[in-house]
């Protein structure tokens, strides 16, 4: 935004405001009309609220410049009109000022002049010659008027009679006349700013600064008035600059305005867009965000599923497709959504499946030849982490937008990211277990387990602790280990039972068994080990068990 002289503000003037990121400019108006004058100030007004309703409607820049170049023709218009008038063309004016009219049908300044350019075609007697309106020149009195509408606190009248005063004699009274346009143009600049016109309220505080330097209060508020019209100007075309622009605004002041719900909506419709392009890992980011602020049903279950979306495809990037519901009693009584495969002996391939414990169904998502291996996503679900076979097991990170290249982090496998930042994984390089290591600082790994078979692990919620599945006592049980390395068995069965996850609050543990005459289910307990309920049945063939990995989300 451009400062103006406190001289060049001073001349009457018809104030132009266009769309936020072009120039203000005050032009001189012929006196023409007083017709003219009124005109001029709706068409300015339209050219504001154009801009600014583009901006706040979030309309790409090529619908602000078509406003503005509407704009520009009616201007264009005007002038023609007023000269066509000027030169005694009356019926080529009415003309000009009949297109303007078709766009501001309720200017009534416009109407005027069209009913003036009608009688002037019909001839009538000259009227007398009115008297001419005596101009004020005395200067001692307009300032008088000046110091009386401050103190009435009529900002229009003190910034009009200033600009006056200015005009007849600049040195007159000329620090107090400066003094009091400055606080006029200050207390009119914030009263517009907190009625929501920030143009014209960004206009009077760039006009006063060119006086004085703003306060550091008035300063702060015309940045925080800028930094939201520039995140509005984004509102809608740009998604990403304009929750940039509304994170740091946000970060510094929270209450301004609603700057707040503004966020949360271009995180809620950012998200939609990346659901929409299949970005499903970007989506899910992005409602999680817009939940921070407000969540409810709706965007939970947009998060939900991108979430699913995104964990569910296999690192290669297959597809993900919904299939029919299939209903299955929720025995268990168990809340959010559980996702699982199940072998077809028929087909031989795997179907992945998503449970619904609210809707009591399951519902298949994917299929492919074995358990869905998925990647695991880091808390701000920037990068994802996995293993490769690539001259032995290898655990890689990547980011989840695909912009960078897979980065080797070590030697393992069943690699899982915690709630905490590390990442779990199995190994037996040195020597064999459950390793930690903080991706960040790759140096730092601490071994927390014992044995080559403690594989499958999953985090709990809080970060805490780890529940996986070994041999360790010869035959397949789930245990659970702190990160202090205290260990407790959970089941102990002497069959196969494999896949543990906890449950999003943490005190429950779903995982498969064939504990139960060899066939295959989930089943669902205590975190400690207790209130065993049988779940999902999977039928009595599950090749690839050791390898499947249940994920239990909202």
């Amino acid at each position: 935004m451009t400062n103006r002289s406190a001289n060049t503000a001073s001349s009457p003037r018809t104030d132009v405001i266009t769309s936020a990121g072009q120039q203000r400019r005050a032009v001189r108006v012929a006196p023409l009309a007083a017709l003219v004058a009124l005109y001029a100030c709706g068409l300015l007004g339209m050219v504001a609220v154009a801009g600014l309703t583009g901006a706040q409607a979030g309309q790409r820049e090529a619908a602000v410049r078509a406003t503005a170049t509407v704009a520009a023709s009616l201007l264009d218009r005007l002038q023609k009109g007023n000269d066509l008038m000027r030169e005694g063309k009356y019926a080529l004016a009415e003309a000009n000022y009949a297109y303007i009219l078709q766009y501001q049908p309720e200017n009534y300044g416009v109407r005027s002049l069209i009913a003036t350019a009608i009688a002037a075609q019909t001839p009538t007697p000259p009227p007398p010659t009115p008297t001419p309106l005596p101009v004020v020149v005395d200067k001692p009195r307009i300032f008088q008027d000046l110091v009386a509408a401050s103190e009435q606190r009529d900002w229009d009248s003190v910034i009009r009679l200033a600009d006056q005063l200015i005009a007849l004699d600049r040195d007159f009274e000329a620090a107090m006349v400066g003094d009091l346009r400055y606080r006029a143009l200050v207390e009119r600049g914030l009263s517009r700013l907190r009625a929501g016109q920030i143009e014209p309220g960004l206009y009077d505080l760039d006009l006063a600064a060119a006086i004085h330097p703003l306060s550091d209060r008035v300063e702060g508020e015309r940045r925080l008035a800028a930094a939201y019209q520039s995140a509005m100007y984004y509102f809608g075309a740009d998604w990403e600059k304009s929750i940039a622009q509304l994170e740091r605004l946000y970060q510094s002041a929270p209450g301004y305005r609603d700057v707040g719900a503004k966020l949360r909506e271009a995180y809620l419709r950012a998200g939609d867009a990346y659901a929409g392009a299949g970005d499903w890992c970007a989506a899910a980011k992005k409602y999680e965000r817009a939940a921070q602020f407000s969540p409810n049903p709706s965007l939970a279950e947009k998060q939900r599923d991108a979430d699913a979306r995104c964990l569910m495809a296999s690192v290669s990037g297959s597809g993900v497709n919904v299939g029919s519901a299939t209903a299955i009693p929720n025995t268990a009584g168990i809340t959010g959504r559980l996702f699982y495969s199940q072998f077809d002996p028929a087909t031989y391939q795997y179907r992945y499946n998503v449970y619904d414990g609210a809707a009591a169904q399951a519902y298949q998502i994917g299929s492919g030849p074995q358990p869905s291996y998925r990647a695991s996503l880091s808390p701000d679900r920037a990068r994802m982490v996995y293993s490769i076979y690539q001259d032995g097991w290898k655990v890689v990170i990547s980011p989840t937008d695909g912009s960078g290249a897979l980065t080797v982090l070590a030697s393992g496998s069943y690699p899982v990211w915690g709630p905490n930042g590390l990442i779990a994984y199995q190994a037996c390089t040195d020597q064999c277990g459950i390793h930690l290591i903080n991706p960040d600082q790759p140096s730092s790994v601490r071994r927390l387990t014992t044995s080559s078979s403690d594989i499958n692990m999953q985090w709990s919620p809080s970060g805490d602790k780890l529940v996986y599945m070994s041999n360790f006592p010869g035959s397949w049980e789930i245990f659970t280990v702190s990160l202090s390395g205290m260990f407790q068995q959970l089941t102990g069965f002497g069959a196969n039972s494999g896949a543990p996850t906890f449950s999003p609050d943490g005190t429950r543990i779903a995982f498969i068994s064939n504990r139960d005459g060899g066939n295959w289910a989930i089943w669902v307990m205590n975190a400690d080990g207790s209130n065993l309920v049988r779940l999902i049945e999977l039928g009595s063939q599950h090749p690839y068990w050791q390898a499947e990995q249940l994920l239990w989300l909202r």
